[in-house]
């Protein structure tokens, strides 16, 4: 499976295409197992016991890694919201000529990065707001560090420049952080993990004489669920759980311009 094809493919594609290849894979357990012809009633139903607890397991550790880096990117989107909101704050310290080019500045700076909440994902468009708040930023630090040569403003300055340091490192941990996700060889395993325990659970229920399909049904349903919503938890741009409500403390910044 070509992981570029599975990170540009809708999550709940992946997960009905495994839900059909788990139902296929039963089913072709059952023929092999009517093939053998080598049932045994009293065989126990827990022969993929094992083989079921580990593929949980790793459905419970996938998850929980997708989990913990989507609260990360949360807690960073909050914070950078926070950094532009005192970095906007302090630009009151300065005197009015000063502060109106300061404020100026900063709105385009909220602009850019609504722009690069708003993009989607759009990697293009990404980059290009990603690229846009950097110039804009640059300039703001180009200018708080020539005010900083006057002694007038020394007290000022001492407070800026430590905001717009904190604002521009934390685009920085935001972009690493939405790059960060669940290595795609681990959902790739997980899928031929799945498939291989379906087959098997299909081949010990047809050694019986009969499948019991409502159990299996369910089983491929419940694995591609959790599939599911661990690959969506992984991509913050797009899906069901997304970073729509942390994002709109970065939106409320434009009170600060009305």
């Amino acid at each position: 499976m070509d992981v570029n094809t599975l990170e540009h493919t809708e999550a709940w594609i992946i997960a009905l295409l495994l839900f059909t290849l788990m139902l296929i894979s039963t089913f072709l357990g059952k023929l092999l197992a009517n093939r053998v012809h080598n049932t045994n009633e009293s065989e126990k139903p827990s022969e993929t016991t094992s083989l079921t607890a580990l593929l949980f397991f790793l459905l419970a550790f996938t998850f929980g890694m997708s989990g913990e880096r989507y609260d990360s990117r949360r807690k960073v989107v909050i914070e950078e919201a926070n950094s532009i909101g005192t970095a906007i704050l302090r630009s009151d310290l300065y005197a009015d000529s000063t502060r109106a080019v300061f404020r100026n500045g900063f709105k385009d700076y909220v602009e850019a990065r609504i722009d690069y909440y708003e993009a989607g994902p759009n990697a293009k468009a990404i980059l290009k707001a990603d690229s846009l708040s950097q110039v804009i930023s640059s300039q703001l630090w180009k200018h708080a560090s020539s005010l900083s040569k006057d002694p007038a403003n020394l007290a000022a300055t001492q407070q800026m420049i430590p905001a717009l340091n904190d604002m521009i490192d934390i685009t920085t941990s935001r972009l690493a952080g939405e790059k960060a996700k669940v290595p795609q060889s681990i959902l790739v395993m997980l899928f031929f993990l799945a498939i291989i325990i379906a087959f098997y659970g299909g081949y010990s229920e047809g050694r019986k004489g009969k499948v019991d399909w409502l159990v299996q049904i369910g089983f491929c349903l419940l694995v591609s669920l959790v599939v599911l919503f661990t690959m969506d938890l992984d991509r913050p741009r797009r899906g069901f759980v997304n970073l729509d409500i942390p994002n709109k403390t970065i939106i409320d910044l434009r009170k600060n311009f009305e």
